[in-house]
């Protein structure tokens, strides 16, 4: 029966197989086991034996060819048959990727890694040890991905396989054939256990917290580098407030730590000790002060009463050093080194502060002035004697100009160049017999001014600093006469008159600015027989202000009407008639002032370098406008420019020759 059922199969299977001179194929059959001999056989003949005897669907690649060779002495199944067909394929450099249920497909190694190959998670069965290809995500717990990649990647195959870390989840992306990926997964789970790592803090009684840590940190770091470090550095921070040092470590390291600080923190023998310490922003003279209160407050803390005044008392002495801005310090090592972290608190760089103010006021005014005067004169021996009007917003009366003219016609010249506006007379002025006059004068006058100033100045935090632009002006104070009025002489003292800025900046916390502010704005306005007048507007104020962020001070909107009308009793106020004998005057002025505010903070080189930048751009911008725009009187001749800005630079500065136009 064996033989009958062998000889069937035989027969089937050779309408399959080719027959060659390099082809020598034996299969025996019993209970679905079968026994492989192949010498030289096509790998394209090969596969398509083992998809008819496995049932499953093979798609091959045309880029695959070569010869297999397999003899199997002993009866195999069919899924040996399949892991046999995954390593005869692997030894001669193609893979196969599952598609889907029982369809694969045979690929060169090297694009296996583009195939939709299987992801499998840690919620997957373990992997098997076949040579399916598979990518596996592994999650790690207790070891950084971006170590442990490393060490394993010269474990994958590099034609097959990959490895990647991610370290936002800490877990490893694993491509290649499943047995691999098994082994690589015992290596992980050996490596990735929890180690007894715990805080513990340690207070220090004479080193320094902070050089303490920066030393074993730079030991631990050097240790490192050279392989004598444990897998996990410890880590070490300061806390200056309590002069401690917290250790993060597993038990080894905890205590190899514990050792060293000891001797770090071993009392010096000696009494004292002087330091010196070089400061980088602070100015010594003003540290010196609060150091030698903080001093003697830790000593006179730390000592009772009954032992201040012993032998054994604590002693600090501190003096600057000011050509080297440094400050020198002898005393008891523990309160030098107390000091120490209250100059490195203090010892920093200071913010600046550049403040821009602006000034905007704005005034006009509006005027109309309209009147007739009248004026009657009789004879110098006649009963008739003299009548006339006389309005004071007129200016000059016609009783004035009449006498003028009376007396001379230059008197009568000297007399109108004193009147305002349009003025239109009639009349005869006769000195021995009867005369009359008539002025008509009308003035409109109009005027409008807009003044804007914009100061700035830069300072530092907590500085007071002032810009003055304006001019001195000479103000008599006093008048002293001699004996019998003789050798008179004043008195006179300068006052500045002109744009006045003083500011002292705070720098808060969250970017805020605190800002004391005198804002005075001065001008002249007349000068009388005695003195001199002078309009003055003055902000005295303290405001919270955002950095770049502008705030108005304060101003004044004033709004000022002034109507004027004089008139003859009775007759003024008749119709039409009555406009002979009046004059009407009308003022409007309107006066708008505001200053604003704007403190920007510079902490640093870049913005400092932003700010010049930005005023040094405008200003040669504004050179190169206004040279455009003026009048050459000299043939190739041009006013001088600033060169373009080229960094902070000590040629930057250098003027340059003006462009030839």
């Amino acid at each position: 029966m064996d033989v009958i059922v062998f000889v069937l199969f035989w027969f089937r299977l050779l309408r399959y197989l080719p027959i060659s001179l390099f082809l020598f194929l034996s299969i025996s059959v019993q209970a679905q086991e079968y026994s492989l001999d192949m010498r030289d056989t096509d790998i394209v003949e090969f596969i398509a034996t083992v998809s008819k005897l496995t049932g499953k669907t093979i798609i091959t690649d045309p880029r695959v060819k070569g010869k297999v060779t397999i003899r199997s002495p002993n009866s195999i199944s069919a899924e040996e048959l399949y892991e046999i067909f995954l390593v005869q394929l692997g030894v001669n450099g193609y893979a196969v990727v599952s598609v889907g249920d029982n369809l694969l497909k045979v690929v060169p190694q090297p694009a296996v890694k583009l195939e939709g190959i299987e992801v499998q998670g840690d919620s997957s069965e373990a992997p098997k040890a076949s040579e399916n290809i598979v990518t596996r995500v592994v999650q790690v717990n207790n070891v950084d991905v971006g170590a442990l990649v490393p060490v394993l990647r010269p474990l994958v195959d590099n034609q097959t396989g990959i490895i990647a870390p991610y370290p936002a989840s800490n877990v490893i992306l694993i491509t290649d054939r499943e047995s691999n990926v098994r082994r690589l997964l015992e290596i992980i789970a050996r490596v990735d256990k929890t180690e007894t790592e715990d805080t513990e803090i340690i207070q220090l009684k004479n080193a320094s917290a902070r050089e303490v840590s920066q030393t074993l940190t730079t030991l631990i770091r050097e240790q490192m580098k050279s392989g004598e470090g444990s897998r996990a550095a410890p880590m070490i921070a300061a806390d200056t407030r309590t002069n401690s040092l917290l250790i993060r470590a597993d038990e080894a390291g905890r205590n190899y730590l514990q050792r060293i600080i000891r001797q770090l923190d071993n009392e010096v023998k000696t009494d004292s000790n002087t330091r010196v310490y070089y400061l980088k922003y602070a100015k010594a003279t003003d540290l010196v002060t609060v150091l030698e209160s903080i001093g003697n407050s830790i000593i006179e803390g730390d000592n009772p009463q009954d032992q201040r005044s012993s032998a054994n008392r604590e002693n600090i002495h501190i003096k600057a050093h000011e050509a080297t801005n440094s400050i020198v310090m002898s005393g008891s090592p523990r309160v030098i080194i107390s000091l120490n972290q209250v100059i490195e608190q203090l010892d920093i760089r200071r913010a600046q502060v550049m403040v821009e103010a602006i000034i905007v006021e704005m005034s006009e005014t509006r005027a109309k002035e309209l009147g007739i005067q009248w004026l009657l004169g009789g004879e110098d021996n006649g009963r008739f004697g003299a009548a006339g009007t006389n309005f004071s917003n007129l200016g000059n009366s016609l009783n004035a100009l009449t006498a003028e003219a009376l007396d001379d016609t230059s008197g009568l010249a000297s007399a109108l160049s004193g009147v305002e506006g349009v003025s239109f007379g009639v009349g005869r002025v006769d000195s021995s017999g009867l005369s009359f006059a008539v002025l008509l004068k009308a003035l409109q006058n109009d005027s409008d001014s807009n003044i804007l100033s914009t100061p700035s100045l830069v300072t530092m935090d907590n500085e007071e600093a002032s810009i003055l632009v304006g001019r001195e002006v000479p103000i008599v104070t006093g008048q002293t006469i001699g004996d019998n009025n003789s050798n008179p002489f004043q008195t006179i003292s300068r006052e500045d008159v002109g744009i006045k800025l003083k500011v002292t900046p705070q720098v808060n916390d969250g970017s805020a600015v605190q800002l004391k502010i005198e804002q005075e704005v001065s001008s002249l306005t007349g000068i009388t027989a005695s003195d001199i007048i002078t309009d003055k507007r003055e902000i005295k104020t303290a405001v919270m202000v955002d950095d770049g962020a502008t705030i108005v001070l304060g101003g004044l909107i004033d709004d000022d009407v002034q109507e004027v009308s004089d008139k003859v009793p009775g007759l003024g106020n008749v119709p039409v008639v009555g406009r002979l004998f009046r004059s009407d005057s009308s003022q409007i002025s309107r006066r708008n002032l505001m200053v604003f505010i704007r403190p920007t903070i510079i902490r640093d080189r870049r913005n400092m370098t932003e700010v010049t930048s930005s005023k040094y751009s405008y200003l040669r911008a504004r050179q190169l406008l206004d040279n455009d725009r003026s009048i050459q009187l000299f043939p190739g001749e041009s006013p001088t420019v600033l060169p373009e800005w080229a960094g902070m630079g000590p040629s930057s500065i250098d003027i340059l020759p003006p462009p030839k136009r």
